[in-house]
């Protein structure tokens, strides 16, 4: 295993990201589909079961993993709670919803058992590499060639529907929606920032930044946009190069310039945020007419609308329907929340609908993980040597803390794609700060 364990690992990292979400089967009573990825990640998953019983469980000596154990436990313990004593949540659903978790995080553990040697992990950075480059050039060419669009952002198109998108519209490429697409590029942006100073093929790093950054703009999605610049930011301080902030904030405010759907959705943000009290005494004195027009525009998936130039409608939705429903369903249960599932499909902050679905102590636990990943990571901010190891170890902890401030607006830990490639490069983080242990 110990020499080809990382071949699955680079399955994974090419899988993922790069097969759309076309649904193998429907499950009863639900609108969730099983995919070809839940198939492949099922029998990795049975494979590393049986290393980790052959292993007597030793990874679970370590603090990171009990931390993901506790997680699943208190997600468990809710999901228990919200189907069968508050009522909050639905047998099939709630149960799905759990083992989701399951699956995404335990691509953690695949990082962390199957990564064996820097080699293997030079390897894993040139797949990632090669991933951000088809994603990039599948996205534009829905953007400028009429390639087909697979989204799931209702019921209806998440059969597997191939589509095209509208003029004005934000691409997705092979992601489920332009949000799931922006929060990955983050990764091999900033990949290529740490790993830039000591490349010998700097030409090349550049390309791929470039069409990268240029699949963001194109994606449109402010959250990102913002959270990757504030990581980027913190990076090239901590590789010693803080000059390199001048260029990131040259790239920032060209990028708004030269893309009509980011700066309009920007110019959206300002001229609409003062309207927030008075949107909310609409949605208040009409429900049923915000409801129906809600309703109405939701059967056609974000991705595929143009701009709306009226009202900065995602704000607004957040602020008065999703956010608010979130915080009663934590004002149910505090500790534990009504269950997985309970919320719907989206709550557009993460740790809103961790506090909804898990209550505060689901929330403790989440952040344990975090804390204890940053405690681990904290020598190689403070003592930053170049290198490839290090490198890779700050640029996931970077992009760890762009999907953190992404999760202030968007679900990313709960985007299937988006969540399984970050546990997973979080577990090769993990271990890779081994390596420069030895």
């Amino acid at each position: 295993m110990r020499k080809y364990s990382h071949y699955i690992l680079a399955i994974v990292l090419l899988l993922i990201p790069l097969y759309p979400k076309f649904p193998l089967f429907g499950v009863s009573n639900t609108f969730v589909s099983i995919r070809i990825e839940d198939v492949v990640l099922g029998l990795f998953y049975l494979y590393y079961a049986v290393y980790l019983i052959r292993q007597k469980f030793k990874l679970f000596r370590q603090p990171i993993p009990r931390s993901v154990l506790l997680f699943w436990w208190v997600g468990a313990v809710a999901a228990f709670s919200g189907i069968f004593l508050t009522k909050t949540a639905g047998l099939n659903l709630g149960i799905l919803h759990t083992l989701r978790r399951v699956e995404y995080m335990t691509a953690l553990f695949l990082g962390l058992e199957f990564l064996q040697s820097k080699i293997q992990l030079r390897f894993l950075i040139r797949v990632l590499l090669v991933v951000a480059v088809i994603v990039s050039i599948f996205g534009l060419g829905q953007m400028y060639l009429n390639f087909p669009v697979i989204s799931t952002n209702n019921s209806e198109f998440s059969k597997g529907l191939a589509l095209q998108l509208g003029p004005g519209a934000r691409i997705n490429s092979t992601f489920a929606g332009h949000y799931d697409l922006a929060a990955f590029t983050a990764l091999p942006l900033l990949l290529i920032l740490a790993l830039f100073p000591m490349s010998k093929n700097k030409a090349v790093l550049a390309l791929i930044w470039g069409v990268t950054y240029w699949t963001l703009l194109m994606s449109a999605s402010r959250v990102t946009f913002a959270s990757f610049f504030i990581s980027a930011a913190v990076l090239v301080i901590v590789i010693g190069k803080k000059f390199w902030l001048v260029p990131l904030f040259i790239a920032a405010f060209a990028g708004i310039m030269i893309s009509p759907q980011l700066r309009g959705r920007y110019l959206e943000l300002l001229k609409n945020h003062f309207r927030v009290t008075l949107v909310s005494s609409v949605y208040a004195e009409a429900p049923a007419t915000v409801s129906a027009q809600n309703k109405a525009v939701d059967t056609i998936p974000e991705a595929l609308q143009p701009q709306s130039e009226q009202e900065d409608r995602s704000l607004n939705i957040r602020l008065n329907v999703e956010w608010p429903r979130a915080l009663r369903s934590l004002i149910k249960n505090p500790l534990l929340g009504t269950g997985y599932s309970s919320v719907g499909l989206a709550v557009d902050n993460e740790y809103l609908r961790i506090l909804a679905e898990t209550g505060i102590l689901g929330l403790l636990s989440f952040i344990l993980i975090l804390l204890r990943y940053f405690k681990t990571s904290l020598p190689f901010f403070l003592r930053y040597q170049p290198g490839p190891e290090s490198a890779f170890i700050v640029s996931v902890s970077c992009f760890l803390i762009s999907l953190l401030l992404g999760g202030l607006f968007i679900d990313v830990f709960t985007a299937s794609k988006v969540a399984i490639i970050a546990w997973t490069v979080l577990g090769l983080s993990e271990k890779v700060k081994t390596f420069t242990n030895d």
